[in-house]
């Protein structure tokens, strides 16, 4: 049997808002959360482009908003032997598109992505660094705080005086993190962990602040070697960022979650405000400074480390940050990365020189000629 028929499952801002909203959330703080989920917004814009890249493939195409899937799945059952079903969003607390893969795996249709397991594991940052390093990828200490008490600590801490910096344990798209996420002392830290705590309900993480440049590391299997297809582009700094450039904040973020920032303009919850800065990646395989080169040296072996402790596949994203020797520390990693959003597109093209459809029509087959793969069962 092949693959003819793809099911791409996609959970709404407008979902996870009337959700967030019916378990005491205010709909300020629901539209807040649900911002991450822009990609799903944005995803319409290229449902032409997909469907037509892969009818070229010979695969017909489905785009199915997640809380329609259960009502789908009997007539996708009697298909399921020719049938792959992706989910491009995750989570399974504030979001809940990773139950896809576990759903997938139970009805026995192929899938694209990573397994089940590592879906439910990615959304915690905590313990997807403990994993990581016990395999001895480089980390930052860091105490996991729920309110103002201490639950875990990975790292070592002696000798460590500040500056700090904080952010949720669960949140991604930079929510909870604020201008003053960056702390002088441990308790400004515990008071901005209680903030957290008292805001979403999510635990937080404290870490020395890490000086450096942030780094997305990208990948999509289209069928060559694994090195070759990770992408390794830092973002560049902008001094109008809300900390000039200092870090990342969720005020930054707001007005960069779709597609459309490619433009300098946004969708979903920033739709209505200013864009903060046009993004710009740095691809630092180009680089030819003693700096790049190590960075992407080291780089590749933790990406490939992680990949493999994991079982990583398909598509996924890391974030680490370099210093000044281009050292990496790792942060966290994405099994659904934003594939509309601008980094994964400036990858797609500057790595595979493919559209989203495109790469997509090779992964998606890839994929699914390794579904019977007996690590499967």
């Amino acid at each position: 049997m092949n693959l003819s028929h793809v099911v791409i499952v996609y959970e709404t801002e407008a979902a996870a808002r009337a959700r967030l909203v019916r378990y005491g959330y205010s709909t300020e703080l629901a539209n807040e959360i649900a911002i991450y989920l822009g990609q799903a917004t944005d995803l319409p814009d290229f449902f032409d482009e997909i469907t037509q890249a892969l009818k070229l493939e010979g695969l017909s195409v489905e785009f199915v908003e997640l809380d329609h899937l259960l009502s789908r799945l009997p007539a996708l059952m009697e298909m399921r032997a020719s049938t792959i079903i992706w989910t491009i969003t995750d989570g399974i607390r504030f979001y809940r598109g990773s139950s896809v893969s576990a759903l997938s795996r139970l009805a026995g249709f192929a899938r694209y992505g990573s397994p089940a397991t590592v879906q439910h594991l990615c959304q915690d940052k905590f313990a997807s660094l403990a994993l990581a390093a016990s395999t001895g990828i480089p980390i930052a200490p860091t105490r996991l705080i729920e309110g103002r008490a201490e639950l875990a600590s990975l790292g070592d801490w002696n000798g460590l005086k500040g500056p700090y910096f904080i952010k949720p344990n669960t949140l991604g798209a930079k929510i909870g993190i604020f201008g003053d996420s960056r702390c002088a002392t441990l308790e400004e830290a515990l008071d901005r962990a209680e903030r957290l705590w008292e805001r979403y309900q999510d635990r937080a993480l404290i870490q020395p602040f890490v000086s450096g440049d942030d780094v997305r590391i990208s990948f999509m299997d289209t069928g060559k070697g694994f090195k070759a297809q990770l992408g390794i582009e830092q973002l560049a700094k902008d001094p109008r960022s809300e900390t000039g450039g200092d870090f990342m904040t969720m005020k930054d973020n707001e007005t960069l979650s779709g597609a459309r920032d490619t433009q300098g303009t946004k969708g979903g919850f920033g739709e209505t405000r200013e864009a903060a800065f046009v993004p710009k990646m740095i691809n630092l395989r180009q680089g030819t400074d003693t700096r790049s080169l190590e960075a992407v040296h080291q780089i590749e072996s933790v990406a490939e480390r992680l990949a493999r402790l994991l079982g990583l596949r398909d598509y996924f994203s890391m974030d680490v940050r370099i210093d000044e020797a281009g050292k990496p520390v790792l942060f966290e990693f994405e099994i659904c990365p934003g594939v509309t959003i601008y980094d994964f597109q400036n990858y797609l093209k500057t790595t595979h020189d493919l559209s989203l459809g495109q790469a997509l029509g090779r992964s998606l087959k890839l994929a699914y000629q390794n579904s019977t793969n007996r690590r499967e069962a």
